[in-house]
């Protein structure tokens, strides 16, 4: 082999090898999301950085008590956490939802869909990263008649990202 053909091939290694680096998706510009929190909740602040980071845009909205905006959104008891987002479209994201998830459910919103929620504090979670601690957990779909189903299932820090 010449040393053009040579140099040729590893710039095609070179060139195959950016494309698949693998990084966050990023939510479409212009999404934007209402965020109800509690003024002191650093959790909450670390979830809306992800966010923000992923291409979000978005309204924090501090508040001593969150029960009137989840009742209001219709989020089942045993689903609420520390924090909500609200969609423009009315969508509830409650929880450490990877914003991945986020992005791909208001791309295609599924029929008779409320919101989405991650129950409890999932250690490793967006907004709850300790370490190299990682507690796998499931993204809930609530639906409009209170039934939920998994929506997605996250094993690992990696695929929060992916």
């Amino acid at each position: 082999m010449n040393l053009l053909s040579k140099s040729l091939i590893l710039f095609v290694f070179a060139v195959l090898a950016a494309c698949s680096a693998s990084e966050a998706p990023k939510a479409q510009e212009g999404i934007a999301l209402e965020v109800f929190k509690s003024p002191t909740c650093g959790c909450c602040g670390k979830w809306v950085t992800h966010l923000e980071e992923s291409g979000f845009n978005t309204t924090v909205r501090n508040q001593n008590s969150l029960d009137s905006i989840k009742k209001k959104l219709g989020v089942p008891a045993n689903m609420q956490t520390c924090h909500t987002g609200v969609s423009a479209d009315g969508y509830f994201f409650e929880g450490h939802i990877p914003a991945k998830f986020i992005t791909a459910f208001l791309a295609n919103p599924p029929e008779n869909a409320a919101g989405l929620a991650v129950p409890g504090m999932p250690a490793g979670s967006p907004g709850m990263e300790m370490g190299d601690r990682f507690n796998p957990y499931s993204v809930i779909l609530v639906k409009k008649d209170g039934t939920t189903e998994v929506y997605a299932e996250v094993a690992s820090l990696e695929e929060q990202h992916q």
